[in-house]
């Protein structure tokens, strides 16, 4: 606080002393007035407060924070170009901070990098990367960063799972597991991480390095996932008897089988780990879901179908009793998506959206993995947050509070993710 105090005064003493000569020279006039903006930029970034905002990619493709109601707006970056694009903007559990990616091609040569910084784009930090992260997941305690990104494998392109310690003084990247396709999970202690790697195999990796495989699997899933108390591993499992869904204790023994399938499977479980949704989708689709939603009991007794038609993606409310889910929409000219909330008793539809490419492509197809990392939900489970294309404006974020009929248009941007805390 003192550096902006101090600021302050050297642009009042300039001011006065402009006054007092008359000087009218472009140069220091300009001067002055960069001193100004730097003073009122760092000023604004003091003065936002963390919690209970959004963080956007906008339409210009830089990232920044903003009200649910649209108010202090503050940037992340300010300088993306069709040469230099700031993508997967993440926050932290906290919300205290961000993480996101640059790809930088001004200079002739692709570079790119892994960027932390505070929620409101102050005390950057840069860790340059061989290739670009396309998905960015926070440990519990904001301690390391665990990214996905292209990897050149022995003998073949592949994907890799690299780790980044923020706490560590040589801030080190090290690579975890390989494989194409890979997902993972976070343990709630921060300690390791669950990695679904190939479609074949599930392993656990700890931050230290060492592996220990868990079990061999081809069941048709992404993303597993661990219980928020750690007690229980969430996934699939296919032999020759068939796949199903099953919960088990963080050893591999099976504690509860919950859905038999077919086809492929995605999954989550609610916050409160009490309950489980799922979606069953044909094989080759191209994306995470697309077929019924259901909803079972983690003790497997109940089974709800909350949705007979398509959904293509569905994420639990912070409080775990909410679900808000996007399932296919034909009833005007054109074919859209349509956001529902089921509330575990009823379902209320809200807007009939064409989601912003950006959303579509980069998130949606692989929703399940990003609702481990990322929340389109308000913390008090109040209201949901999303990119569409509007045919005027077009791409822009909207809010929806829960007991509104119309959602809220609180900026342009092609993505959007609420705030955890």
């Amino acid at each position: 606080m003192i550096r902006w105090v101090r600021t302050s005064a050297l642009v009042g003493i300039l001011a006065a002393l402009l006054l007092i000569t008359g000087c009218a020279d472009p140069a220091m006039q300009a001067q002055f007035e960069q001193i100004v903006a730097a003073s009122r930029q760092a000023a604004a970034a003091q003065a936002i407060e963390a919690g209970n905002r959004l963080l956007v990619q906008g339409a210009d493709g830089n990232l920044y924070t903003i009200r649910p109601d649209g108010t202090a707006q503050f940037a992340v970056t300010n300088d993306a170009t069709s040469r230099r694009q700031y993508v997967q903007p993440t926050w932290s559990p906290s919300g205290e901070q961000v993480a996101f990616a640059v790809v930088d091609n001004s200079t002739g040569t692709a570079q790119s990098a892994l960027i932390v910084s505070r929620f409101n784009g102050t005390a950057q930090r840069r860790y340059a990367t061989p290739f670009a992260p396309f998905y960015i997941y926070w440990s519990p305690d904001e301690t390391r960063l665990a990214y996905l990104s292209n990897w050149s494998g022995l003998s073949e392109q592949t994907i890799a799972l690299r780790l980044l310690d923020l706490a560590g003084e040589s801030a080190e990247i090290v690579t975890l597991a390989e494989g194409r396709p890979l997902y993972f999970a976070w343990s709630p202690d921060g300690t390791r991480l669950l990695a679904h790697i190939g479609n074949e195999r599930l392993e656990f990796r700890a931050i230290t390095g060492e592996s220990q495989a868990l079990t061999l699997t081809s069941a048709g899933f992404p993303a597993p996932q661990w219980s928020p108390d750690g007690e229980r591993l969430l996934y699939a499992l296919g032999d020759g008897s068939g796949r199903r869904l099953v919960l088990t204790d963080p050893d591999g023994g099976t504690l509860t089988e919950l859905t038999t399938y077919r086809e492929t499977i995605a999954f989550s479980l609610s916050p409160d780990g009490t309950r489980v949704a799922y979606a069953v989708t044909p094989r080759g689709v191209g994306t995470a879901a697309f077929g019924p939603l259901y909803v079972v009991d983690a003790d497997g007794r109940r089974t709800v179908e909350v949705s007979d038609d398509p959904v293509l993606g569905f994420f639990w409310s912070p409080d775990g009793e909410k679900l808000a889910y996007l399932a296919l929409d034909d009833s005007g000219n054109t074919l859209q998506l349509r956001w529902v909330v089921w509330d575990g008793q009823r379902k209320r539809a809200y807007a009939a959206v064409v989601p912003s490419r950006t959303f579509l492509q980069s998130y949606l197809a692989f929703f399940d993995q990003y609702a481990r990392s990322m929340t389109i939900w308000s913390p008090d489970s109040s209201a949901f947050a999303y990119a569409a294309a509007d045919p005027r404006s077009g791409p822009t974020i909207y809010v929806q509070h829960l007991d509104a009929d119309e959602p809220i248009r609180v900026g342009r941007g092609v993505y959007v993710a609420w705030s955890p805390r």
